[in-house]
């Protein structure tokens, strides 16, 4: 009997020694197995080793958590909070993978741990942190932009949520345990400035030619590049126009040729401009390094180490090499048979989308410079510290823009508006956008808020230097309509704006749309055909015969538009409609010829 056991324990022995020599390799999924020879089959292991010296891999790999709520992966031993409802919850990594978690009481964070106007919290009996991220954000730090859709040139500052590989895999983790030894991981000093953290989403932390991810290929850990859209290129995004404030570009390296401390870098925790600014979404700061004027300096600057002291420095960043035109006269801007490329109203200024392209609900995808004049009104709301979207406009002239009346609450104060101008997607900075407070704005004195009789206001932009907007392919007026022009009934416009892609759509669009539709003539656009609403004088109806391009829920105040005299004229402002899409009901317009001597009037009364 005794020699019995002595043959098993020298047997198993054997085994351990066997074992240490096979290489270890991973699957896709993870999983770990043993492979002997390369043309072997993998070898059995039928006795239970219970005594070990040191961890194995299988070992190692159970005292690994994944977080069901957000999928993040820890190490035994973590600790972390989380988002429970309203509540936060205290969460430890215990044995065998499992989270154990309780409620815990949190208070305001003394120094705060988060990106992007991100409120924090800290557990009460311990160091542990938490970020309540505001909406289209996510992350630890709320350092993920979920509403970012396309990456940037190179894709640098992408810090979006694209995870898969151009060949379909799935990205791994970039604090996965089996990435350990790689160049590019989520232990990296700098991870934040690079994008990455505990998640698997591409990144270009290298500068490479686009985002990429590690993958798993077979058994081994390759990397690939990822397939995130490309933006539509700006040719002003490595330049600046003025003193750089809207400035969104990679710029790193200031004047002398000192590389920038990143906006989060410890360093500067303490300044007035970081990361960690209430605002600092608005200012272009997050975690990463690059050039931003979040102060109205003279042109974007960042911080920097001279001497091993801290200071900061100008960036050199060349000015944008077309200057735009400046729109200078006030008042009526008719359609012209001017053709220099920027000098009338009503003309892109890529003469290639001049040409008829005919064709929000149903509409399709465009870029801003398709219409320029399309602009972003967006309301503070001081509960939540930041600006909303609240409707769309219609720039007319340098510091003049129109909009739907009912797009404003009574006596909403104008501090409280924004116009942002040249902006393709919603709410992604652009190098090309212009932004502007409001100074005052008016609705017309006669608007009726149970008819929409007269929707119509106009909204004067903040100015110290007696300009505002700025001619560029992203932004340029549109043309306002002679007294008395009558277009052919069933003519083809156009209409554009950010709202809801159907009438039952929970978020507005991310990105411009730009439909197609017809002006219907005054016998059918009739209250039986619109649920009994009254139709006035001071309305026109256009629509979509199809049913397939309809205005719908937040396009309002923005642009109905028609070709004259090789111009796009302003023949409407989006209203109001019976549902969107709806076959044989059509939207309804203000008729802006019915409006041009109040709009006159309002300009010439108040003079930038």
């Amino acid at each position: 009997m005794m020699s019995l056991c002595q043959g098993i324990f020298l047997l198993s022995a054997l085994c351990c020694c066997l074992a240490d020599n096979v290489p270890l390799l991973r699957s896709k999924r993870g999983t770990r197995f043993y492979r002997g020879e390369p043309n072997r089959q993998p070898a059995r292991r039928t006795l239970l080793i219970v005594q070990l010296k040191k961890p194995s891999p299988s070992f190692e790999t159970s005292f690994l958590c994944v977080d069901s709520e957000t999928s993040a992966v820890r190490s035994f031993g973590d600790t972390w909070l989380r988002w429970k409802g309203q509540r936060v919850e205290f969460c430890h990594c215990a044995l065998r993978g499992r989270e154990q978690c309780h409620v815990v009481p949190v208070i305001n964070c003394y120094v705060s741990q988060c990106y992007n106007g991100g409120t924090c919290k800290e557990a009460v009996y311990s160091s542990n942190y938490i970020c309540q991220c505001p909406p289209g954000f996510s992350g630890a730090q709320c350092e993920i932009n979920t509403n970012e859709k396309c990456a940037v040139g190179q894709g640098e500052g992408y810090r979006g949520t694209w995870s898969i590989s151009q060949t379909g895999a799935a990205c791994i983790n970039w604090n996965s345990t089996s990435l350990r030894g790689r160049r590019f991981t989520a232990q990296k000093l700098d991870a934040n400035s690079l994008g990455l953290g505990n998640h698997n989403f591409c990144r270009n932390p290298d500068h490479d030619s686009s985002p990429w991810c590690y993958v798993y290929k077979g058994t081994q850990i390759a990397w690939e590049f990822c397939y995130v859209p490309k933006c539509p290129e700006d040719k002003n995004r490595e330049c600046v126009v003025g003193s750089g404030q809207t400035y969104r570009g990679t710029a790193s390296v200031t004047k002398s040729g000192s590389k920038c401390l990143p906006w989060d870098s410890p360093a500067i925790r303490r300044k007035v401009n970081n990361a960690w600014r209430s605002n600092a979404l608005d200012l272009g700061l997050s975690n990463h390094n690059f050039c931003r004027n979040p102060d109205n300096d003279a042109a974007p600057w960042c911080h920097t180490y001279k001497n091993m002291q801290l200071t900061w420095e100008l960036c050199d960043i060349p000015k944008c090499l077309t200057h735009p035109s400046v729109i200078t006269t006030p008042g009526i801007r008719s359609p012209t048979t001017n053709n220099n490329n920027g000098a009338t109203c009503g003309q892109r200024l890529d003469n290639t989308l001049n040409r008829p392209a005919f064709r929000m609900v149903g509409g399709r995808y465009s870029d801003i410079t398709e219409q320029p004049w399309q602009a972003i009104i967006n309301v503070y709301q001081a509960r939540h510290r930041r600006h909303f979207y609240r409707c769309g406009g219609i720039l007319i002239d340098s510091c003049w823009v129109l909009s739907a009346a009912h797009c404003f609450e009574i006596n909403e104060k104008a501090d409280k508006l924004e116009v942002i101008l040249g902006r393709t997607f919603r709410k992604q900075n652009s190098s090309s956008e212009q932004i502007f407070k409001v100074e005052k704005y008016w609705i017309h004195e006669k608007f009726n808020n149970e008819t929409f009789d007269n929707d119509i206001a106009i909204l004067k932009l903040q100015t110290d230097i007696g300009l505002c907007a700025v001619n560029s392919p992203e932004v340029h007026p549109v043309c306002l309509p002679e007294r008395g022009l009558v277009l052919l009934d069933w003519t083809e416009c156009e209409i554009s704006g950010y709202g809801k892609n159907s009438e039952f759509s929970d978020e507005y669009s991310e990105r411009v749309k730009r439909g197609h539709v017809r002006l219907w003539p005054k016998e059918r656009c009739v209250p039986e055909i619109l649920s009994g609403r009254t139709i006035t004088s001071n309305m026109l109806c256009a629509g979509d015969t199809r049913g397939l391009d309809d205005a719908c829920k937040g396009d309002s105040g923005g642009p109905l538009v028609c070709r004259t005299k090789d111009r796009m004229t302003l023949m409407g402002v989006i209203s109001w409609g019976d549902g969107c899409g709806q076959k044989e009901k059509p939207g309804v317009y203000t008729r802006v010829t019915h409006y041009v001597d109040w709009i006159n009037s309002k300009v010439k009364a108040n003079p930038v």
